[in-house]
């Protein structure tokens, strides 16, 4: 497969009523390639992947599909498709009307190879239902037979394991590989990095709109493998940063509304108990046990003020 850039993205930037949804993040992906950006809710995921489709406004940098500027050059736009968080459909049409007409857009209205694909996804008993009477999981398989169908050279996939059993999981996971295979370049995001594990050759870590990390697959695994932490989850976390780092002499890490500490559960104990007796609010205390929680614990610097 020739290595050839289908994404370039320099400096990409959205700004909405002076609120960066997008701020200066750069990536580019190879054919074939399939990357996945991960953050928490907020973190910019969603922006993104809108800025890249044209969805959203771009207020500084670029996006180039196959070398073609997507403002200067709008229609290469038709090579890619997109699965949103909810699927996006006609509600009150049939799942093969929706099939028919998204198919005829992009000109391979083949009704033969939309019937074999809606097999092949376990919806062809679902094809004359209409879509909202569709399970969550079954309009995700939908969205994804769409993107077959189409034979997408690029394919965007936002949260698509969310809310799903294992098996449902485990299925949509398959798919996703079959497209690869037909070499597709594809972009998965996920709140959750268990869920993408072993998925993809990248991955990009966001929070507050940016990216944090590109790391590739055995990176990840190192870091996912690294040192843990304890945690207090606070309402005022950069307060009780101060606080931990003062009067436990702890080097600290905010993560989230979460204090991060390396410590023992006696310790994290105590300084549960000198919130409260302090009046502080505490939503939780335990330790990181995601991977990728733990991935972005251990690229999040040590708090300023307790060097």
């Amino acid at each position: 497969m020739e290595n050839k850039n289908v994404l370039v993205v320099e400096h990409l930037s959205v700004l909405i009523k002076e609120h960066f949804l997008v701020k200066d993040v750069s990536f580019s992906m190879a054919q074939g390639e399939c990357l996945g950006v991960v953050g928490e809710d907020g973190s910019g995921k969603s922006s993104l992947i809108k800025a890249i489709t044209g969805s959203l406004p771009i207020s500084d940098g670029f996006v180039r599909i196959d070398g073609k500027d997507i403002k200067d050059h709008p229609k290469i736009l038709n090579e890619v498709s997109i699965c949103l968080d909810p699927p996006v459909f006609f509600k009150f049409q049939s799942v093969m009307e929706n099939m028919e007409y998204l198919c005829s857009l992009a000109g391979k209205n083949n009704k033969q190879r939309i019937l074999d694909t809606l097999d092949k996804f376990n919806l062809l008993e679902k094809k004359n239902k209409k879509v909202y009477s569709l399970s969550y999981y079954e309009r995700k398989l939908m969205a994804l037979a769409l993107a077959f169908i189409n034979e997408s050279k690029f394919l965007i996939i936002d949260e698509p394991f969310k809310s799903l059993p294992v098996q449902s999981i485990q299925t949509l996971r398959h798919y996703i590989a079959q497209l690869r295979e037909k070499g597709t370049t594809i972009i998965i995001t996920s709140k959750n990095y268990d869920s993408l594990e072993d998925q993809c050759d990248r991955y990009m870590f966001m929070v507050d709109r940016q990216v944090k990390e590109i790391l590739h697959r055995k990176e990840c695994e190192k870091f996912s493998t690294a040192k843990t932490f304890a945690f207090v989850a606070v309402k005022y976390p950069h307060y009780c940063g101060k606080l931990v780092a003062e009067n436990f002499n702890l080097s600290v890490k905010l993560f989230g509304n979460r204090v991060l500490f390396d410590a023992n559960e006696d310790t994290t104990a105590e300084i549960v108990k000198f919130f409260t007796k302090n009046k502080l609010s505490v939503y939780g205390a335990g330790y990181l046990n995601r991977k990728g929680e733990r991935i972005l614990a251990n690229l999040t610097p040590y708090f300023k003020e307790n060097k």
